[in-house]
């Protein structure tokens, strides 16, 4: 992609990404400027933007469909609700998330209990850290364990069981907690979460609008993942 962009690159057509990517590069270099705006780099980002961007939401939505095959009971309160606040005359909008809390707590307990990414991406202390004893010196990389805390008995009870209502309140309002981390957290958290919930929300609403979903042959999908 980037070969055939670099072929085709007009200044004065830019037209995606790459394209602003490679104007901003050539100025920058022009100006004999210091920067990181290099094709090693162009590469980089884009991985990041399919594997992060893309592939995350998309095993996210597969796992749903598992879920759902798995819970019938729990699709068809999604679909009820869904039913009852937006109908199938329309499609559903961000607008409507505040009227489908079930469907929000059932997205929700998909990304705690199929945990996609339980040990997030490698990070690195800025300055050496005192913790439980050890000393983590400036710049060694760790791990955070996220499947730690989003599979914790002492917080969520039963984390073997897929439970939406455990991101309900009595009076069934999501309630958001601290240990809901896919995440991740603090000032390295995703940057792309808001999206991808967006994207969550609107693709399954739509989806769970317009189809039943039901196994083939009666055969179940797997709930064991692999990893990779």
């Amino acid at each position: 992609m980037i070969e055939e962009h670099l072929k085709n690159h007009d200044d004065d057509n830019v037209d995606d990404f790459i394209h602003a990517y490679i104007k901003e590069m050539r100025l920058r270099k022009e100006k004999q400027e210091d920067t990181t705006l290099d094709l090693e780099n162009l590469q980089r980002v884009i991985a990041d933007l399919f594997v992060a961007g893309t592939e995350t939401t998309a095993t996210t939505i597969r796992w749903t469909m598992v879920y759902l095959l798995h819970y019938p009971e729990i699709q068809e309160r999604c679909f009820r609700e869904i039913q009852e606040n937006i109908g199938q005359s329309r499609r559903p909008s961000m607008k409507d998330k505040t009227k489908l809390p079930y469907v929000e707590a059932t997205i929700m307990e998909v990304l705690r209990r199929a945990d996609i990414a339980p040990v997030a991406l490698p990070h690195a202390v800025p300055h050496d850290v005192q913790f439980r004893g050890y000393t983590f010196p400036k710049g060694v990389q760790i791990i955070a364990m996220l499947d730690s805390v989003l599979q914790d008995p002492d917080v969520w009870g039963d984390p073997d069981n897929f439970r939406p209502d455990c991101f309900l309140d009595d009076s069934g309002t999501v309630v958001k907690r601290d240990e809901f981390i896919p995440f991740s957290l603090g000032r390295r958290v995703c940057l792309g979460e808001s999206m991808a919930r967006m994207e969550l929300f609107l693709f399954l609403t739509t989806m769970i609008q317009r189809f039943k979903f039901v196994p083939v042959d009666g055969q179940m999908p797997s709930l064991d993942g692999i990893m990779g």
